[in-house]
């Protein structure tokens, strides 16, 4: 969880830098995050994954599944690899080749990945869309290695095939559009492991050999485990008074300030960092003060002592679904706008609108709220802010653990019943429940996911003599 940005001080035509406190900007996710960047060509390349691998991740914690995963990781092996196993509406498989680095009439063979010993099995999160399993050998529950899937739907028969498939991660923000272009590449058969094998396009010679390519493969180019800090995500800062003090990004995401020249005074630096992985919103504030060093001290000291709060102000409202838009200082609409439970907010009505008067609480619509929420300002559960009205929200400290992980915080209009949503709380996982499937897919209707168990990979070449030669 981001850290509060510190007060400063400067002198007149001073300047400064500041480095975002680390978590800044980090995605939601509790588990470690993980970069699969693939050579999509329909759109965006990059993945990005949780792996249930901390408390609170998912509700079954897979932490060897996790170690074996990013030790394969770590050492490279998932580089350069393949997409082997394509099954629309089921799974997309990798893990378990590397690609040809040249074509098969140079000598480019795809190898089986290096794997190390099995694992053991660790059923038990569901096997959802847009969560990654291991794939392992027909009947032997504990046989994974190197290899896993994407769940493509809702795959209810993997809960408990074959022991249960371990499910130990999850496609972070818009990721799911990547694997669901990645499996719309045409599907060819060329027997054993590769009878549904993607390519993004295949060429015919004119004696009937197919002629492939190395980007002719669905590849994965490279996994990394994402440092807190080295997430990526989009930086914005605003000064309340440019006359007093300038506030801009510099390219390598630090916050350049620059004092007035005869500045004196102080100016509130209002920092948002979106998340380019899923989206999560990061706001906060400090305040600089300028002027001669004892009296910007002074001045220093006496602001330190205000509480910080993300000012968040609520529009005039509607019938429709989200019912309220929530905006910054500029007007501009907080995207994908979540409750940081460690934060102060402090809500206004945007432009003093006089509409649909707004209240928020955590027991419903015009109930009263539980302890756990500290409420002050105007209005009230019956009758909502209006106009220039202003109630300010937070968490208290010691109900903060068991609201991020299951409080409900509602916002609503005071007069119109229908008019009520919820906000999202940052951190807090909510586990997603399958759709009733009516047909129940049976071993036989498809196969689980699994990695060839004839001892070898190698026998697929003698097995597809007869068939169009792979490479």
């Amino acid at each position: 969880m981001a850290s509060a940005f510190n007060d400063l001080s400067l002198s007149r035509s001073e300047q400064a830098k500041v480095k975002p406190p680390k978590g800044f900007g980090a995605s939601a996710a509790v588990g470690t995050v993980v970069e699969l960047s693939t050579n999509n060509q329909l759109g965006d390349s990059t993945i990005y994954l949780e792996m249930f691998n901390k408390k609170g991740s998912a509700g079954t914690v897979t932490k060897k599944t996790v170690k074996n995963f990013l030790k394969y990781a770590k050492k490279g092996l998932y580089d350069n690899s393949i997409f082997h196993r394509s099954v629309p509406g089921f799974v997309l498989q990798g893990g378990g080749f590397t690609a040809p680095d040249r074509s098969a009439e140079e000598g480019g063979s795809i190898d089986p990945i290096n794997s190390f010993k099995a694992i053991k099995n660790e059923p038990g999160n569901l096997n959802s869309r847009g969560t990654l399993a291991m794939a392992k050998l027909g009947g032997d529950p504990n046989s994974a290695t190197s290899q896993w899937f994407f769940n493509l739907e809702e795959n209810v028969p993997l809960d408990t095939q074959n022991g249960g498939f371990t499910v130990f991660a999850n496609v972070l923000g818009q990721g799911m559009n990547v694997v669901d272009q990645l499996a719309s590449a045409e599907v060819f058969n060329f027997g054993g492991v590769f009878s549904e094998l993607p390519l993004w396009g295949l060429d015919v010679n004119d004696d009937g050999s197919a002629v492939i390519s190395p980007d002719d493969f669905l590849i994965v180019s490279g996994v990394k485990k994402l440092k807190l800090n080295d997430q990526p995500y989009l930086l914005n800062v605003e000064s309340s008074d440019e006359s007093v003090v300038e506030a801009r990004v510099s390219k390598n995401r630090q916050i350049k300030l620059k004092a007035a020249e005869d500045g004196v005074g102080t100016a509130e630096i209002t920092v948002e960092a979106i998340s380019l992985i899923d989206g999560t919103v990061d706001v906060d504030s400090f305040d600089v003060v300028i002027g001669d060093a004892p009296q910007a001290r002074a001045l220093a000291r006496s602001s330190k002592k205000r509480n910080k709060v993300i000012d968040v102000f609520v529009d005039a409202g509607s019938f429709e679904e989200p019912f309220y838009r929530f905006l910054n200082s500029n007007g501009d609409e907080y995207k994908n706008f979540k409750i940081n439970v460690k934060k102060t907010y402090r809500f206004s009505r945007f432009s003093e609108v006089e509409s649909h008067p707004f209240y928020i609480g955590d027991s419903g619509f015009n109930q009263e709220s539980s302890d756990a929420l500290k409420i002050k300002g105007d209005g009230g559960f019956l009758d909502g802010i209006t106009g220039s009205e202003v109630v300010t929200f937070q968490v208290r400290k010691s109900d903060r653990k068991a609201f991020k992980k299951e409080g409900v915080l509602s916002y609503f209009c005071t007069s119109h019943p229908s008019m009520i949503g919820t906000f999202s709380i940052k951190g807090q996982k909510i586990t997603p429940v399958p759709e009733p499937v009516q047909e129940l897919v049976t071993e036989t209707d498809i196969s689980d996911p699994v990695v060839d168990g004839s001892g070898g990979y190698y026998r697929m070449a003698l097995d597809s003599v007869s068939q169009l030669p792979l490479i």
